[in-house]
């Protein structure tokens, strides 16, 4: 291909290194699922001999916007120079946000060595045919964008005019009319989507009570709002009674609020009608409780949670709302960790006998374990698995005594590592690397957000005013370059304070020496400083559980190799 012979001719671009990025939002957006965008791009990289460094995928993510995807990711591999190609089914995988938003992303990407191709259209914008293309693949990406989005709003105007909630899907207590049916399809590669509800013209597209879930969140609602019971207590006792999700799952508390909160249950639909404040990540509520949303109406739907006369028990939606939405008064000083390993361990028992390769990775909090023979049990400090409380995981435990003494003895080892210093001038060298990218960056930012803000004073002078068009056009062309640099700037300044260099074997050797006389709060201190997690492995029989100690510049390096979902196999 003329394009790859160009680009072999660049330099950096003598061998081809290419990231696969994969994108899907929803199965009903189309058909084109991530195994047959991988299918494409891996068939187009063997054509041409590129290798295959790596594949991103995102799933269910909008190609409207960069911000919550990882592309800032793929971009910081590329900077690393561990890949010079982005490999893409076709440029609406790469973005739908239109020609200024997905330009000013691959102008970025351009600029640290980088170059995008589409598989099924690939185009050479150092031309001017190149980039008529281009151009045009980008409008009509951000016009199939614009249908999409003007469908689903037709759609929830509809339903709510019709008393239905915004989507027809299962909710909890509540399931699909039994006429009704999903409506599936089967792509190429044989994998089953649903596609849309079938509708049995009957039912009036209301969803209908499933009474063994509804009569548990009705009951969960009532002992939890007037009974004065705890969460935590409703969610085992429903797990041991076998309540699940609408998809079969064990529901934590955040499921059962979460699902009390819509007050679907009692009978209610709603919405907000005043935005959600900000820009990009920042544009959005502080949380999803009854009272941020200001607009409720009864649905066409059967309420579950009723009172004695069949009716919606609206006093106890009223109870339930004052008290899930009054003011949490914790004392700051309460929330701080009181023992020094609670923020590190992880617990490392496999979520299956047939995967124990896949571990629970849920945290450690501390605690009392009973032991010793029946009429002489003893109680030991211990740090236990925070999954055991709600059923989510079996559990693993070790000793305080022991993972303080893991902790030591680990100090004590880093204090004798020959290879530190040499790892340590690496991990600062590297360090120094990321701080002076960080700053590049910040004055980026920070020039375009003046920018932005003289723009929109000049806007405020009647006199200087420019047309509210072409006023509309030059702010997005300074948002959509300000987009990417702003996501670049938040992955750097996340690595950059991981990246901490190893202190001196000397820091250790005094670290280790001071370890056993230091209180609870110098020893946390001290760990949260070195430390990123530890993991503890279960161990066969009656030996004492294994502790593996991440400290943070290992983290770091297993980020900086393998930022993408996963890695590509090698032969």
């Amino acid at each position: 291909m003329e394009l790859l012979q160009k680009l072999r001719k660049l330099p950096g671009f003598a061998t081809l290194r290419a990231i696969v990025y994969l994108r899907i939002s929803t199965d009903r957006e189309e058909v084109y699922s991530l195994s047959e965008q991988l299918m494409e791009c891996s068939g187009f990289a063997d054509k041409f001999g590129i290798e295959v460094v790596a594949v991103v995928e995102d799933r269910g993510e909008s190609g409207g916007t960069f911000e919550k995807r990882k592309m800032a990711a793929v971009f910081e591999m590329v900077t690393e120079g561990k890949a010079n190609i982005v490999l893409v089914g076709d440029r609406s995988r790469f973005g739908r946000g239109g020609i200024q938003l997905n330009q000013a992303w691959e102008k970025q990407l351009n600029e640290i060595g980088g170059y995008l191709i589409a598989v099924k259209n690939p185009t050479d914008i150092t031309t001017s045919s190149g980039r008529t293309q281009r151009d045009t693949d980008d409008f009509v990406a951000q016009i199939q964008r614009n249908n999409i989005g003007d469908g689903w709003q037709r759609t929830h105007k509809r339903r709510w005019e019709e008393k239905l909630p915004h989507d027809g899907a299962p909710r909890m207590g509540y399931k699909l009319c039994e006429k009704c049916t999903w409506h599936v399809q089967t792509l190429s590669n044989g994998k089953t989507v649903r596609r849309a509800i079938k509708r049995c013209g009957e039912c009036g597209g209301a969803l209908q009570p499933d009474w063994f879930r509804g009569d548990a969140l009705a009951e969960f609602a009532r002992r939890w709002t007037d009974g004065g019971e705890s969460a935590r207590k409703l969610v085992v006792e429903m797990r041991n009674r076998g309540v699940t999700s609408v998809r079969g799952n064990p529901m934590g508390e955040n499921q059962w609020f979460s699902a009390l909160d819509t007050g679907f249950g009692w009978g209610w639909r709603r919405k907000r009608t005043v935005p959600a404040r900000g820009r990009g990540l920042t544009r959005k509520y502080s949380t999803n409780k009854p009272d941020t949303f200001d607009v409720w109406e009864m649905g066409k739907h059967k309420p579950v949670i009723v009172d004695e006369n069949g009716n919606p028990d609206l006093e106890l939606w009223e109870r339930y709302r004052a008290k899930r939405c009054q003011p949490t008064k914790v004392i700051a000083s309460d929330r701080k960790v009181k023992h020094p390993l609670s923020t590190r361990l992880r617990c490392g028992r496999p979520k299956d006998e047939d995967h124990p390769e896949e571990r629970c990775g849920m945290r450690m909090g501390a605690g009392k374990s009973r032991t010793g023979p029946k009429g002489k049990r003893t109680y030991i400090d211990t740090y236990t698995c925070s999954g055991v409380r709600e059923k989510l995981c079996k559990g693993i435990s070790v000793s305080r005594h022991l993972a303080h003494k893991a902790v030591g003895d680990w100090l004590a080892d880093q204090a004798t590592d020959e290879d530190l210093g040499r790892k340590a001038a690496a991990r600062a060298a590297r360090q120094q690397k990321r701080e002076n990218v960080v700053a590049a960056l910040e004055t980026q930012v920070d020039r375009l957000k003046k920018k932005l803000s003289r723009l929109t004073d000049l806007q405020l002078d009647e006199k200087a005013a420019l047309h509210p068009t072409a006023f509309k056009m030059k702010q997005e062309e300074i948002l959509a370059e300000l987009e990417p640099l702003e996501a670049r700037l938040e992955l750097q300044k996340r690595n950059a304070r991981l990246g901490r260099a190893a202190p001196p074997p000397s820091t250790f050797r005094r670290f280790a020496d001071a370890w056993p006389k230091m209180t609870n709060s110098e020893q946390r201190e001290l760990v949260e400083s070195l430390i990123h997690h530890i993991d503890v492995v279960k161990q066969p029989g009656k030996k004492n559980n294994r502790l593996v100690i991440v400290p943070y510049w290992d983290v770091v390096e297993e980020q900086e190799s393998a930022p993408a979902v996963h890695r590509a196999a090698s032969d």
